[in-house]
């Protein structure tokens, strides 16, 4: 066995229907046959995290966190503000979990223990947001909330594109953001329906578009930009785009980047892995290559 390691595991015992609070023995098992030594945080509840990294600032190994997209996106965050950020592994039992499915960890529970306690980890890009991170997904417009409320079941029968088809559907076709939007040396202007810079395989548990572009190292984002159509012409022009999967550099476009830049004329509210961040009217995103050092 190597030398044990000091993890601070972080959980969230509501994540996946509460399964973590049921099967918190099982991972403290896991984590400890695989050579951790583990002392363990639950969320919202005493000291948190960033409390027992400040406290013990030389005790841990790495820090791993148990829950959804939703608290790993935290706990990097917390992570990221050390002044030696320390590796991160990731238990996931949330509902949508497309971090996990895009890194190769949607595997039994005793597989991600091991990976963790062999303690090799790999580096992937990791996004900035502002002044904040943000782990696979920062996204804007009619779509972000919307994707995270379905059943997995409809996903998986409309797929992306169809799916962003369905939520045209039934949302407020009148509504759009009116924003610049830089993506590296390309500008563009006028009013937009959506937004996401991703570096995932997966997005509210869907496929992304030409998912096997996407590399979790290279160093560049996805883009995908829906302008909102003017006139009934391009609105059927925009439907074609999205169910022949095809970007037609006018109203749908796939880009890859290293920087986005979004200025808007109104507070815009995004979502930062799928969760809700503070609305600004200035966006600036940029790819901070091989930052997350994640234990696979």
């Amino acid at each position: 066995m190597n030398t044990a390691r000091q993890v601070l595991l972080i959980y969230n015992a509501a994540a996946g229907k509460r399964r973590v609070a049921q099967e918190l023995e099982p991972i403290i098992t896991g984590l400890t046959r695989a050579g951790c030594l583990v002392t363990a945080c639950p969320v919202g509840e005493g000291p948190g995290a960033p409390e027992l990294l400040a406290a013990y600032p030389d005790r841990f190994d790495a820090v791993v966190c148990c829950g959804g997209d939703g608290t790993l996106h935290y706990t990097v965050n917390d992570v990221m503000a050390l002044p030696r950020p320390l590796p991160v592994g990731y238990l996931p039992f949330g509902s949508t979990n497309d971090f996990a499915a895009s890194a190769g960890l949607r595997r039994p529970l005793e597989e991600n223990c091991a990976g963790i306690g062999r303690f090799a980890p790999q580096a992937l890009d990791l996004g900035r947001f502002n002044e904040r991170h943000f782990c696979y997904v920062a996204a804007f417009g009619m779509f972000t909330a919307v994707s995270y409320q379905t059943p997995q079941a409809t996903k998986n029968l409309l797929g992306h594109f169809a799916y962003v088809l369905e939520g045209v559907l039934r949302l407020d076709l009148s509504q759009g953001w009116k924003a610049t939007i830089q993506v590296d040396d390309e500008t563009l202007e006028g009013e937009f329906w959506y937004c996401s810079v991703s570096n995932s395989r997966y997005i509210g548990g869907m496929a992304v578009p030409e998912q096997g572009a996407v590399q979790l190292d290279d160093g560049l984002f996805e883009v995908m930009i829906l302008r909102k159509p003017q006139t009934l012409p391009q609105a059927r022009r925009l439907v074609t785009c999205l169910m022949s999967q095809k970007p037609d550099g006018e109203l749908l476009y796939l880009l890859q980047a290293k920087r986005v830049r979004a200025v808007f004329d109104e507070p815009t509210g995004w979502t930062l892995d799928g969760e809700a961040s503070p609305q600004v009217t200035e966006a600036d995103i940029r790819v901070e290559p091989g930052r997350l050092e994640l234990l696979v």
